[in-house]
């Protein structure tokens, strides 16, 4: 399908390919000095390294992690030999998908329709700026990260730092998905994941080609109205 996009930013309404409304939901978290993150994962600082004022021009120096902010977990982050962020095809990470309201606690139930992406909305998010190292975070259940392998979803992706529970000691989560290569996006913007909660979407991933990265922060659209 050729359509043409018309937007003056990356969350507003454009033009889709027949003339109707087409509306792009940026699902990603912006990068930030002192931006929440892993307790023992590197901090997040990003400041200013060269100024107009002084230099001519503005450079930022930025210092991160490979899980910081919104961004996805390649196959290889648990999975030895597996792919990197560099080696994972971008076609699998953009597709129709759906968004589906989660509480780990009271199970997955997923749609009959078969999507290529499974977005996860549980609102930890919503949170964000009341933490400085993430605690008591939403997560996906070994159980349903099960479903969501065999229902043959190629991206999983939830508005909280990590699919794994606080409380696993063994990763299965992650394994059970990116085992099967199931690509995890984590840290999604709980703000404009709500908007998108049982509607049908277009999901186009843009990581950071990493060499042999492991993960890397990316960003994230939905477009709704295809």
């Amino acid at each position: 399908m050729k359509w043409k996009v018309r937007a003056k930013s990356l969350h507003g309404w454009s033009r889709g390919p027949s003339g109707e409304n087409l509306k792009i939901h940026d699902l990603s978290i912006a990068l930030d000095d002192g931006m929440p993150y892993f307790e023992g994962d590197p901090k997040p600082m990003i400041r200013q390294f060269r100024t107009i004022e002084k230099d001519g021009y503005n450079l930022k120096e930025i210092h991160i992690g490979t899980h910081t902010g919104t961004h996805i977990d390649a196959p290889s982050h648990f999975i030895p030999g597996g792919k990197g962020v560099d080696e994972l095809d971008l076609s699998m990470l953009s597709g129709f998908g759906t968004c589906i309201k989660y509480n780990p606690e009271e199970g997955l139930k997923l749609p009959a329709q078969n999507f290529k992406i499974i977005l996860l909305y549980t609102g930890y998010n919503e949170r964000w700026g009341e933490f400085t190292v993430f605690k008591n975070y939403s997560y996906i259940a070994p159980v349903d990260a099960e479903k969501i392998r065999d229902y043959g979803a190629t991206v999983v992706g939830i508005d909280s730092p990590s699919a794994e529970s606080p409380d696993s000691r063994n990763f299965e989560t992650h394994k059970i998905l990116l085992g099967s290569s199931v690509v995890i996006a984590e840290n999604l913007n709980s703000k404009t994941l709500s908007e998108i909660v049982d509607k049908t979407v277009f999901v186009m991933i843009f990581p950071v080609p990493v060499k042999h990265g492991d993960g890397a922060p990316s960003r994230i659209v939905a477009l709704e109205g295809l």
